[in-house]
This record gives structure tokens, C-alpha cells and sequence, in this order.
């Protein structure tokens, strides 16, 4: 027994909300291309009797690990990038999780 049948209006807006949230996920994925991945870590030295400390970038490339020291001048920056990724990596998740409850709703794909 169908509890609720379908009504046309309500698809259609949801047809619009789940071509919304796929423009919005192939968007925010274009957009993390242009921010840097990885982590950011700091190396300690001791160099005759003077501590030294840097910056350096570490992610992976294939199986590989890489890691790329972060001159003093652009570490700020960087910083500040890396924030950014992270607060569109957080949006589209959020754009995945409700595309997923969308399709379950109106069983469209």
C-alpha cells in the first residue's frame, strides 16, 4: 500500500535540488584542484648549538611521500589556503551526504 503517491511538483523540484547539488559537487571538486593537499609540519634541527625550526608541506603522490619545504614568506599564505580547503572539503561533503538522501526520496538517478 502506497502511502503517498506521486505528485509531479514534487519531483520536479526535487529534480531541480539534485541538478543543484551536482552542479555544486562538480564545481566545489574543480575548485579544490586549486588548492594545495596535504598537511603542514614543522622539523626541528640542532646545528652547532643553535635550534632551528622549518616549515614543510607532506602529501602523497601515487605511493608516494613527498615532502616540500615551505619558505618563511609564504607560509601565511599557505596557511591560509590550506583553511580554505578544508571549509570546501567540509561544503562538499555536506552536497554529497544530502545528493545521497535526495536520490533515496525521489528514486531518481
Amino acid at each position: 500500500m502506497k502511502v503517498v503517491e506521486k505528485d509531479r511538483h514534487v519531483h520536479g523540484m526535487l529534480r531541480e535540488e539534485m541538478k543543484r547539488c551536482r552542479d555544486m559537487i562538480v564545481s566545489l571538486e574543480k575548485e579544490l584542484l586549486n588548492f594545495p593537499k596535504g598537511s603542514l609540519h614543522i622539523r626541528k634541527k640542532d646545528y652547532k648549538g643553535k635550534k632551528y625550526s622549518y616549515h614543510y608541506l607532506k602529501y602523497r603522490q601515487g605511493k608516494k611521500s613527498i615532502s616540500k619545504h615551505v619558505p618563511q614568506n609564504e607560509l601565511e599564505t599557505l596557511i591560509q589556503k590550506m583553511k580554505a580547503r578544508k571549509r570546501y572539503e567540509k561544503e562538499l561533503k555536506s552536497y554529497v551526504v544530502r545528493m545521497k538522501y535526495l536520490e533515496k526520496i525521489s528514486n531518481l538517478k
